[in-house]
């Protein structure tokens, strides 16, 4: 392989990752700024790591409610009541056509399935804020791809800094 030819694979390779990448922030940005609202209940965690920092490990309500069989399906289909806080409805491999429904993508963790991440972090010495934490809020793309934005108390009320 001649020299020039090295470099212009360097350089293809170089723009290319820069490419998917920004494609990537891209999708989180705006599935921040116009993904769905949801408001999930926490199922409570011990919330301290000593490698790790301070963070609070998540579990969620709904993940209890996930059929034995649900490492099978791609989805959660979500009903919302008028607060935007969401119940399993069903399981499935496909979007809702439903409008009233919301997909989120199930995730796989050490066999253990869940509908969101399995932790939080928070600024060092600021647990005392995020004791209060009794729900999630995600933005949810069409795709189902959910991002935590920021934790919320029993009320639904902002919890800390908004991560935007």
């Amino acid at each position: 392989m001649t020299q020039r030819l090295q470099r212009f694979a360097i350089a293809s390779a170089i723009a290319l990752i820069l490419i998917v990448t920004s494609y990537t922030i891209w999708q989180f940005e705006r599935t921040l700024a116009d993904g769905q609202i949801v408001n999930i209940e926490l199922a409570p965690v011990d919330p301290r790591s000593l490698m790790q920092g301070d963070y609070m490990a998540l579990a969620f309500a709904i993940d209890r409610d996930l059929p034995d069989d649900a490492a099978q399906y791609k989805y959660a289909w979500l009903s919302l009541d008028n607060q935007q806080r969401a119940s399993l409805h069903s399981v499935a491999n496909d979007l809702p056509t439903d409008l009233a429904l919301v997909a989120v993508l199930l995730r796989q963790r050490d066999n253990i399935i869940s509908i969101g991440p399995n932790a939080f972090f928070f600024a060092e010495g600021t647990a005392d804020v995020y004791e209060q934490a009794r729900y999630g809020q995600f933005r949810i793309a069409g795709n189902g791809k959910a991002l935590l934005t920021v934790m919320l108390d029993a009320e639904l009320n902002l919890l800390g800094d908004n991560l935007r």
